[in-house]
């Protein structure tokens, strides 16, 4: 692990290759997926108690023995043959032997084992999702850092140029000492705003780096300007079906409802007849010594037994039992529609909140183009002395103020996009914030 951080820290990482980078390297994720390794590895267990095991025998036997098991006789000194002999054999042997049970115990264990897998894939599949959000963020965090270092420094230079006019106004007589003092301030002002956010930009690096798990002098790549994807075209109807298809809530709550009913049914497996099957193949046994024969040839056999056992006195239990499992399965099915409904929900409001954001960010497009033009023309008119340094340095804040809502625009827009994958069901990490046309 730390000779892929040490060689990510060569390779500048965009946003893409961030949260992969943070998928490989965050602790939570990994912990996750050893725990789905080992619950699979569980389930793979109880799932082969199902089928019926197959066995092989390979045996070999040899006895060298003198004067024993002679019986009554070896007390005289009377010994038979067969207590002088040598014996030895080999067998090779196949052989199954599998208890069938009528809605098997074996598979309440297996089914039950198998909804622990989709827990934890559920459980795996949302921490991704979570993860690729905090990159998402953290990432953008540095790009809004940046573009205030980036309007602080325009800053700086209007400020600067308004404090030359002031002092070239005073020269002429056009302006009094007053306006050169305020200009100094706004000026310094500026200059302390511009440290400021260097060092914002500076700190939110070191968090990105942090997010994703790379040392602290981990260097990124950042676009110019912010992305700015396209809305889907899907209609509202289809991304609700296909998230009901892909999120795994859904999928966890449908296999809760089943295994319920599983659950229901197991009750009354006692009912039914037991099948108990067996079957063993003798491929071959050799008695290669003599004088015994060089080998015998192999042999078959199968055998079935079925048992059938009824209670006639139970109390009430298992009525009991039954009445228990409908509500169970009750249950399940009321989370399984709250789970539905939660999604479209879900689905709903994301959809809603892209559009309004995509909305909103059109609306600060047109106000940061006017707030420029506006700065720029009160920086003319104090120039020519139509107006006064506080009406310049109002515009200038005005305009500061478009700028900055524009950069926050573009991300609430980023951040409602990432969320309408997510609550789609987009079933790959890094696709949700791949925002290439």
């Amino acid at each position: 692990m730390q000779g892929a951080a040490a060689t990510a820290q060569d390779a500048p990482l965009d946003l893409r290759a961030a949260v992969r980078f943070a998928l490989d390297h965050n602790a939570s994720i990994a912990s996750r997926q050893a725990t789905l390794a080992n619950d699979e590895a569980q389930f793979a267990k109880d799932h082969s108690t199902e089928y019926p095991p197959v066995t092989g025998l390979l045996e070999n036997q040899l006895i060298k023995q003198s004067n024993a098991s002679s019986g009554s006789l070896a007390q005289y000194g009377i010994t038979s043959a067969s207590a002088l002999s040598t014996f030895s054999q080999n067998t090779a042997q196949i052989g199954t032997q599998w208890t069938v049970y009528n809605g098997s115990y074996n598979q309440i264990f297996a089914q039950r084992a198998k909804r622990q897998v989709e827990a934890d894939r559920d459980n795996l599949r949302r921490a991704q999702q979570q993860l690729v959000q905090d990159v998402s963020n953290a990432y953008y965090t540095v790009s809004v850092r940046r573009e205030n270092v980036r309007l602080d420094f325009a800053d700086e230079a209007y400020q600067a140029a308004l404090l030359q006019v002031a002092r070239d106004n005073e020269r002429v007589g056009r302006a009094a000492g007053v306006d050169v003092l305020r200009s100094q301030v706004n000026a310094l002002r500026a200059q302390a705003t511009l440290a400021t956010a260097q060092s914002d930009e500076a700190t939110a690096r070191e968090s990105l780096a942090q997010t994703i798990g790379a040392p602290p002098e981990q260097a990124f790549v950042f676009a110019d300007a912010l992305p700015e994807p396209a809305l889907p075209a899907t209609p509202l109807a289809e991304l609700v079906t296909t998230a009901e298809a892909n999120r795994s809530d859904i999928a966890g709550a449908a296999a809760d409802l089943a295994n319920a009913r599983l659950a229901n049914s197991i009750i009354d497996t006692d009912r039914f007849p037991t099948l108990q099957l067996a079957a063993t193949v003798n491929l071959f046994t050799g008695l290669p010594l003599p004088p015994s024969g060089r080998g015998s040839p192999g042999f078959w056999q199968i055998g079935a037994t079925e048992t059938l056992q009824i209670g006639f006195a139970e109390y009430g239990s298992r009525h009991a039992q039954h009445r228990a499992a409908r509500y169970a399965i009750d249950s399940a099915q009321t989370a399984l529609d709250t789970a539905r409904y939660a999604v479209e929900t879900d689905v709903r409001q994301a959809l809603r909140g892209a559009q309004t954001a995509a909305s909103n960010l059109t609306t600060a497009k047109q106000a940061s183009a006017l707030g420029a033009e506006s700065a720029r023309i009160a920086q003319l008119q104090y120039k020519n002395g139509l107006i006064s340094l506080t009406d310049a340095t109002q515009a200038e804040r005005d305009n500061l103020s478009a700028q900055n809502d524009l950069v926050n625009a573009r991300v609430n827009y980023i951040d409602a996009v990432v969320h309408l994958r997510v609550a789609v069901g987009t079933s790959d990490p890094p696709a949700i914030v791949d925002f290439r046309p």
